[in-house]
């Protein structure tokens, strides 16, 4: 069983800002989080991810150096180590 202590849950929204195609960089972002393997719930304004603190925060710095070459963009994240993921 994993250390509670070390899971957490992370709201990522990603918006592409200067972009020649801000639909297919979402996809992109998005195909990163569903390849990441992290617990994940997708709703209308942001994506929901939750597992271990290091394998998320190693996904942010994947999407944002993924990314930056691509588009500019905004990547908001709000993180919480209080995830109920006991």
């Amino acid at each position: 069983m994993r250390d509670v202590e070390e899971m957490i849950t992370c709201q990522v929204s990603f918006l592409p800002i200067e972009s020649q195609n801000y639909k297919e960089d979402v996809t992109r972002v998005l195909s990163m989080i569903e390849k990441s393997g992290l617990d994940f719930q997708t709703g209308d304004m942001s994506t929901t991810l939750r597992g271990e603190r290091d394998r998320i925060w190693a996904l942010a710095q994947e999407i944002f150096e993924g990314m930056n070459p691509v588009c500019r963009f905004v990547l908001d994240l709000k993180v919480s180590n209080t995830c109920g993921c006991s």
